[in-house]
């Protein structure tokens, strides 16, 4: 379902479904606390949650996992901030997720969607980057409740998470590494999810694709990665 607020204010909600052909989950060391949670939602204390990592760290993906498990709306905080708060108010929903829930400038929508929430008993989760506390400085009210939430945390990668994401990005753009590459771009790409799908779209801009040493070597020292 497209998602997104229409020119007349409506707030237009996404309601994901598994995808049974979708990639398996990666289910590494930086995942796995995340993940525990989000299989728990209905023991969340008040029934509230923020998921917090880096770009790129796969956030969203996770977020929409939780959606389809527990029939949640989907919708990004830059669509909560565009309609108006009676617009808010009128949502009829049993679980939401909202989706880079830090990026607004207001959050004005954000508080009355989570009293919303709470007022009908219905589970959320929020993604964004960083502390939750720190996403807003005002309303006072919506920066104590952020400050209070529990956050699950998507952890730096390690390397398990970079050998089996890399692979990923490259099959995603229709690359194929070799053993030899990975054991040599993994230990020496910078360590952030971020840096994976540089390196990926990097591996499609270089000459052989990474396919020998000189090649692998090249994608990194393109992207000023030292590659020792």
């Amino acid at each position: 379902m497209t998602s997104g607020p229409s020119s007349g204010g409506q707030l237009l909600l996404d309601f994901p479904r598994i995808d049974p052909d979708q990639r398996p989950l990666i289910e590494t060391a930086p995942y796995q606390a995340v993940l525990s949670a989000i299989r728990r939602w209905k023991q969340w204390p008040d029934r509230q949650l923020a998921l917090c990592g880096d770009p790129f760290s796969g956030r969203t993906r996770l977020l929409r996992l939780w959606a389809a498990d527990a029939g949640a709306a989907l919708v990004t905080g830059t669509m909560l901030a565009a309609v108006s708060i009676d617009e808010v108010s009128r949502l009829s929903v049993s679980a939401l997720a909202i989706d880079d829930a830090d990026a607004p400038a207001d959050g004005r929508n954000l508080l009355a969607a989570l009293n919303l929430c709470r007022d009908r008993r219905a589970p959320v989760l929020l993604a964004g980057r960083g502390e939750p506390g720190n996403w807003f400085s005002t309303p006072p009210d919506l920066r104590s409740r952020l400050a209070a939430m529990p956050v699950a945390w998507i952890e730096p990668p390690d390397d398990e998470s970079l050998t089996l994401r890399l692979r990923e990005e490259c099959a995603r753009r229709h690359l194929i590494l070799s053993d030899e590459s990975v054991a040599y771009l993994a230990p020496r790409m910078e360590r952030s999810w971020l840096a994976i799908g540089l390196v990926a779209d990097q591996i499609e801009r270089t000459k052989g694709r990474a396919e020998t040493k000189a090649s692998a070597r090249a994608v990194l020292a393109a992207l000023g990665m030292d590659p020792g």
